[in-house]
Parts: C-alpha cells; sequence; structure tokens
C-alpha cells in the first residue's frame, strides 16, 4: 500500500471483542494476544503513514484499556441498533 503512495492504512475490526474468552480469567491474556496481533499486523509500516482503527456494533465497556494500548493514530468507533433508534 505504501509503494502505491497510500499515507493512510485503516485496519477495520480488529476483532478484539469477538473472540473474548467467556471465562473472566482468560480474557486479559487473550486481550493481550489480541492487541500484540493487531501491533504486528501494522508494525512494517513507515512511520509516516498514519494507522487508523475503526470499530462498531459491540460493547466496548470491558476492552477499553485494550483498545488504549492499540498502537494507532486513530481510533474510532460506533454504535448503533434498532433498540436506540426508537
Amino acid at each position: 500500500l505504501e509503494e502505491s503512495g497510500c499515507t493512510v492504512i485503516q485496519v477495520d475490526e480488529p476483532a478484539l471483542r469477538e473472540g473474548m474468552p467467556m471465562r473472566p480469567g482468560s480474557k486479559e491474556e487473550y486481550l493481550t494476544w489480541a492487541v500484540n496481533a493487531f501491533c504486528l499486523s501494522t508494525a512494517g509500516a513507515k512511520a509516516s503513514t498514519q494507522i487508523h482503527t475503526h470499530m462498531c456494533y459491540c460493547e466496548f465497556d470491558d476492552c477499553m484499556e485494550a483498545i488504549g494500548r492499540m498502537d494507532t493514530d486513530v481510533k474510532s468507533s460506533s454504535r448503533s441498533n434498532s433498540a436506540t433508534l426508537e
């Protein structure tokens, strides 16, 4: 992407919440793995390339700290469901 002139790379839906174990004792180990995997996937980008991520349609309360550990220039989220639109 960078070789073709791209200066912004967005990683959509890094799936922090979607794969989280149901057992609370396994949660932090999983989140550490997920954040490390995200960081590894963007590690080859030049310092001048902006890394963005966008997440939507999930509850973020139990993974906000992990989202904060993701090495990104921009983090965005959105949440919408039919119950909140009435």
